[in-house]
């Protein structure tokens, strides 16, 4: 998730090529993807920092003529969370869990990814695989489906199963999903997950589902992006099941980080859509209307989890997110899990059990 965090703030990150002292971020600005101090013609060369809310840093980042060399992404204690290195044409991308093990690590040479190692929670190396998408990612032009998906059916042959649409976080893929975490979702209903329409840009492979900076901030910076994204899932509920062939007996929506942002705004704007969401480490969208008749909520059920030790989005938006639907008459069941920024398998194990329930 480093990249696009960096890239998305990197209006935030210079130093000012004449002083050796951090560039507050509120100092810069980017110009035709380079970085500039203020209005001066010449790109800047230097370190620039950018804060947490509460006063502690959160990014601190190195630019040689208005271009990112170095940059670490910190958690409020400090705790390194997220690194990124530019050496020459080759980009180094480090993402540690919240045990201090190493998360994920990729090289990235000329804007295509040439190198990944993943690791789960324990230290034991991940198996990657990257011949699947010709297989699950290709768009279909005949169905006209806007986002591209994977999907995991589960071994019965029931004639309704629930189906469980997901979307994954800021500067994720379907790669993030294709091995053991779509495995990991349940045996009793379908998994769809999507696959945000935007790419980020110089993180090949990355995408989002809107530009904005979800770190200690309500701000989103293209809501153009947010309601063009919230559009194409809509269409993709319906045009997915007529393409698989799927008989539906309820259909819940989801989403971890931002893709739980993109799930709250369509619950929440179109409950008639959906007959639940599970959300996870994420808060509600700065920008979102609800219907005049609060009856139509009254059928959606939720489950809306957090980390206690998220650094990434305040775990207070949680509750908030609960208030707002129970006070809509949704029936909603919050959990908090003892963990950081992220999605194990624990979490995937919560969502199963609730989903089993709501069968």
């Amino acid at each position: 998730m480093i990249i696009k965090r960096i890239l998305s703030n990197i209006l935030l990150f210079v130093f000012a090529c004449s002083n050796s002292d951090p560039v507050d971020s509120s100092k810069l600005a980017e110009r035709e993807g380079l970085v500039y101090y203020n209005k001066a013609d010449t790109p800047f060369t230097g370190k620039g920092i950018k804060y947490w809310p509460t006063g502690e840093v959160q990014i601190k980042a190195t630019f040689e003529e208005g271009i990112l060399k170095q940059s670490l992404f910190l958690g409020i204690d400090g705790s390194l969370l997220e690194s990124i290195e530019v050496i020459d044409d080759t980009t180094i991308s480090i993402e540690w869990f919240s045990n201090g093990k190493k998360r994920y690590e990729s090289k990235t040479f000329l804007g295509k990814k040439i190198h990944i190692n993943r690791w789960n929670e324990d230290g034991t190396k991940r198996k990657e695989l990257f011949d699947w998408e010709k297989e699950l990612l290709e768009t279909n032009e005949q169905w006209n489906i806007p986002l591209k998906y994977i999907i995991n059916r589960p071994p019965n042959n029931a004639e309704k199963q629930n189906v469980l649409y997901f979307m994954h976080a800021y500067t994720q893929s379907l790669q993030d999903y294709k091995h053991h975490a779509i495995n990991q979702f349940g045996d009793n209903y379908i998994t769809i997950i999507l696959q945000a329409p935007y790419e980020i840009s110089l993180a090949s492979g990355d995408f989002s589902w809107f530009d904005s900076d979800i770190s200690g901030s309500d701000t989103i910076f293209n809501e153009n992006h947010l309601n063009e994204s919230l559009e194409k899932i809509l269409f993709c509920i319906d045009k997915i099941i007529e393409k698989e062939k799927i008989n539906p007996a309820r259909i819940f929506i989801g989403g971890f980080s931002q893709g739980g942002i993109m799930a709250c705004k369509l619950a929440l704007e179109n409950p008639d859509a959906v007959d639940g969401f599970v959300v996870h480490n994420t808060k509600l969208p700065n920008v979102y209307q609800v219907r005049t008749d609060k009856s139509v909520y009254k059928r959606l059920s939720g489950l809306v989890i957090n980390g206690k030790y998220d650094k990434i989005i305040n775990p207070i938006n949680s509750k908030q997110i609960a208030d707002t639907f129970i006070a809509l008459g949704a029936k909603i069941q919050s959990k908090e899990l003892e963990i950081g920024h992220e999605f194990p398998k624990l979490s995937r194990d919560m969502i199963n059990e609730w989903m089993n329930l709501s069968n």
